[in-house]
């Protein structure tokens, strides 16, 4: 076990623990996690620490980064989807209810569109580096942390490509209010290394 400031890296288990807190119960989703004072509006969680920070954590815990996903309407008017690419992971939510237990579960479960959970992937992608910028790692600028819509700058990128323009891609993600703690609520989120689903 290593200590990254608040966050916790398990090298053996190839995880991390990154202390947060519930910022969002209700509304449309484009961050499930980002850093606090960022894109809460947007975001199921916030945390204290900067994107950068994170992606270190990860790359103690021994996985590799790969890049974020893009997106570009070509000339012939066509969508261009450009998927993220990096180490595969799984990202959990660990909290304790108002009686005092114990709670875990996929941060997925926190998602939905349509009324439905939706199923999700996500990758390390590790953020851009921006080169003679005041803030190179361009994660840290943005304050994103988990992304859901593909902005080309999230650490930890789920592998569905949606456009983060509304007149490309019609909001569809909203947070699952009923199974979410109250807003406030400490949570640690975890993310470990897996393996990809079959497509």
């Amino acid at each position: 076990m290593v200590q990254l400031g608040a966050i916790s890296v398990d090298r053996a288990q190839g995880l991390i623990r990154v202390p947060g807190v519930v910022a969002l119960r209700e509304g449309w989703l484009e961050q499930a996690v980002c850093q606090q004072g960022t894109r809460d509006h947007e975001s199921l969680i916030t945390v204290s620490m900067p994107p950068s920070s994170i992606h270190a954590a990860l790359l103690l815990a021994g996985l590799e980064p790969g890049r974020p996903g893009h997106w570009r309407v070509r000339d012939d008017g066509a969508l261009e989807l450009m998927p993220p690419t990096g180490a595969a992971v799984g990202v959990e939510v660990e909290w304790t209810d108002a009686s005092g237990r114990a709670q875990r579960e996929p941060l997925a479960e926190w998602i939905k569109s349509g009324g439905a959970s939706v199923p999700l992937s996500f990758v390390f992608a590790g953020s851009v580096m921006r080169d003679r910028s005041a803030v190179p790692y361009a994660a840290d600028q943005s304050g994103s942390v988990i992304g859901l819509v593909t902005f080309g700058d999230e650490p930890v990128a789920s592998v569905t490509v949606v456009p983060d323009r509304a007149d490309i891609a019609e909001p569809s993600l909203q947070a699952s209010t009923e199974r979410m703690p109250p807003e406030g609520t400490p949570v640690t989120v975890v993310i470990r290394r897996s393996t990809p689903r079959a497509p």
